[in-house]
């Protein structure tokens, strides 16, 4: 197999559980990677302008933020799908009924979460996302989003997935990120999409590509890849779904993957 692309998810994958990566070893790898005519993609919830920044070392570098609807590069610029005002309202109007979760609105540059929102969770959002703005009714906010970032009791996750499906079909798409933590995303945007569009862009066939991710917002990437390579801290429901495991994120597993699968062969 001749690899062209390789595409990781951030959180549990890429970066270790202090959110950073091993720097020295992956500007080593990135530049043999870039030497043989490679490219590596960052393919993440975060927000695309979140991404360039951290990775402003690497302007080459090709983007997916917002878990598909969003797709950047330094020189490219970015180019984002977002929900209708009618959508981002209907679906204000059903998570109303779940006075019990935390919600955050992301649009391309601006998170928006309520001022009396649980401390923590803002806490967490602004950590999370770099511009964080509090309102006081979300349904005011008129910027355009991206996707919905919700925060629930962790057993009530899969529940919340199991209610919302139906009640949202055609206008959202659950993704769970973990016990405790989902996504709202537009149908069909997905990071397999924005991979497609990027290969179709840089001419690179699926059959060329390799995706490492730890969740279930990565399966379609995972499933659309040559390749889809699952972290070994994933969940054993997730680790059946790629095609091998790798170490875990604390261990490096992607860069040893890289090193130890592609650049030796």
């Amino acid at each position: 197999m001749t690899v062209k692309l390789i595409a990781t998810d951030m959180d549990g994958t890429f970066l270790n559980n202090q959110g950073d990566y091993n720097r020295t070893w992956f500007a080593k790898i990135y530049a043999e990677l870039r030497r043989r005519g490679i490219q590596f993609v960052i393919a993440s919830g975060h927000q695309a302008v979140e991404l360039i920044d951290f990775f402003k070392d690497y302007p080459d570098m090709w983007l997916i933020g917002g878990n598909g609807a969003e797709l950047m590069n330094a020189e490219a610029g970015l180019t984002a799908e977002t929900f209708s005002p009618e959508a981002t309202q209907q679906i204000l109007t059903t998570l109303a009924d779940y006075p019990e979760i935390q919600i955050a609105l992301c649009g391309t540059k601006t998170v928006h979460v309520l001022q009396h929102a649980d401390p923590g969770f803002i806490a967490d959002m602004g950590n999370y996302y770099y511009q964080l703005e509090k309102v006081a009714d979300l349904r005011t906010v008129t910027d355009s989003v991206v996707k919905f970032d919700i925060i629930c009791a962790p057993a009530m996750t899969d529940q919340l997935v199991y209610e919302l499906t139906p009640k949202l079909a055609g206008i959202a798409v659950p993704a769970s990120g973990g016990q405790g933590s989902m996504d709202l995303i537009q149908p069909g945007m997905h990071k397999g999409r924005a991979l497609k569009l990027l290969g179709n862009r840089l001419g690179i066939r699926s059959t060329e590509m390799v995706a490492f991710g730890d969740g279930t917002n990565d399966l379609e990437m995972l499933r659309y890849v040559e390749t889809g390579v699952v972290m070994g801290n994933a969940p054993m429901s997730m680790q059946t779904q790629g095609d091998t495991v790798t170490e875990t994120n604390e261990q490096d597993g992607v860069l040893t993957y890289i090193e130890n699968e592609i650049l030796r062969k």
